[in-house]
């Protein structure tokens, strides 16, 4: 009994591994065989651009703040009491050339014309005496003398001198007199607009004390920084003389009062030295005529302080290949198909990389096919399959997982 149990034990797990040692064969015959395929590799899906020779015009953007083209601190030329003060000389108010802004007490100097008239007077009058002594002395001398020449002393020509010079002295101290006059009246030297005033009515001022701070409205300027880079685009005036083309137009875009608006002006000159600390040139466009309406009427004026972006009109290059930014790998190289759509890499001379395009000044030629699809490890001479023209850009690219199924 004991025997029939052991061999049972042993005998039954050899029987079913047996069995399944079968089955797990039958099974196996009744797989297919995998079907092989051989297809070459074909290479990844890639959307491509065709370069384009065209006639490019470079524009440069900047930005800056207005500033005036001119300002000056106004100041008396006399000194005295403060009679009136014109309305438009507060922080802020308009005025025309030649209006008076301020009045100081005109007495003492009315005072100071009289005595200089007095004085013009006896400075005549004492020409006069010397004149009518000399013409008494020479008559005199004739008669005692007869033709002998008379000396200066007798003819009196130091006296009658001394009396020209001065009459002309006086003359002078009264002209100068009458001067200071005029100057009691502070008038505009320019139609402006006021930016501080500290003066009002009964305050002394003294002559050459800054009363105010002014500004013409005839013209405004915005300084604009310039990457040393960007000037190889422009026609600026670098030198002095002459100019031999037009100054640069500028655009100028101000946002003011919820809305945008746009002023046009010219580069007039670049700033004496390059800046120091950025390495950028400055360059100055002027703006004539900034308070002046649109032909709508409702453009804001190009306020002083007010923050501006700038557009500079370029210089217009011919025969560039204008390709997409994204086709550009590292600082100078593309990767273009050959005409049996194989990847070459091309080495090329970049005029300007913008953030939409990149410009290349040499490097391809016209009708080139550009890859624009990033690609991990592109090597030369890879075959790639083209996406359709006409494909939406928005259309995904099949993935490497994907391409060969």
């Amino acid at each position: 009994m004991n025997k029939l149990r052991l061999t049972l034990q042993i005998a039954l797990p050899l029987l079913i591994l047996a069995g399944g040692v079968g089955l797990a064969k039958w099974i196996g015959s009744k797989k297919p065989e995998p079907k092989i395929d051989r297809n070459a590799f074909v290479g990844p899906i890639v959307r491509t651009a065709v370069a384009t020779a065209q006639e490019v015009r470079i524009d440069v953007a900047t930005q800056g703040v207005v500033e005036p083209f001119r300002s000056i601190r106004l100041a008396p030329e006399v000194s005295g009491r403060v009679v009136a003060v014109s309305p438009a000389l507060r922080a802020g108010g308009f005025f025309a050339s030649d209006d008076e802004l301020l009045a100081i007490d005109r007495a003492d100097y009315e005072l100071a014309v009289v005595q200089q008239e007095a004085a013009v007077a006896r400075a005549a009058l004492q020409l006069a005496q010397q004149k009518a002594e000399a013409n008494a002395a020479i008559n005199a001398w004739k008669k005692i003398e007869g033709d002998r020449p008379a000396d200066d002393l007798v003819t009196r020509k130091p006296q009658i001198t001394d009396a020209e010079r001065g009459l002309a002295a006086a003359e002078a101290m009264l002209a100068r007199a009458r001067l200071d006059l005029e100057r009691t009246s502070v008038r505009a030297p320019f139609a402006g607009r006021v930016r501080t005033a500290n003066v009002d009515v009964g305050q002394i001022v003294n002559a050459g004390q800054s009363v105010a701070e002014i500004y013409g409205i005839d013209a405004a300027e915005v300084r604009l920084p310039l990457p040393a880079s960007d000037v190889a685009f422009l026609d600026l005036p670098l030198r002095g003389g002459e100019r031999e083309r037009p100054a640069p137009e500028v655009e100028l875009v101000a946002e003011f009062a919820g809305r945008r608006s746009r002023y046009v002006g010219t580069i007039t000159r670049t700033e004496g030295e390059i800046d120091r600390r950025t390495r950028q040139l400055t360059v100055v466009a002027r703006v004539d005529e900034p308070y002046a309406r649109d032909e709508s009427g409702e453009r804001p004026p190009l306020a002083i302080g007010m923050f501006v972006a700038a557009t500079i009109r370029g210089r217009t290059f011919r025969d560039v290949i204008v390709i997409p930014r994204i086709a550009l790998r590292g600082d100078g190289e593309v990767w273009v198909l050959d005409g049996e759509n194989n990847l070459r890499r091309r080495a090329v001379e970049v005029l300007r990389t913008e953030t939409e395009r990149v410009l290349v000044r040499a490097g391809l030629d016209d009708g080139d096919v550009v890859c624009v699809t990033p690609l991990d490890a592109p090597v030369d001479g890879m075959p790639v399959r083209r996406l359709p023209a006409d494909s939406a850009l928005s259309e995904p690219i099949p993935t490497p997982a994907t391409q060969n199924r």
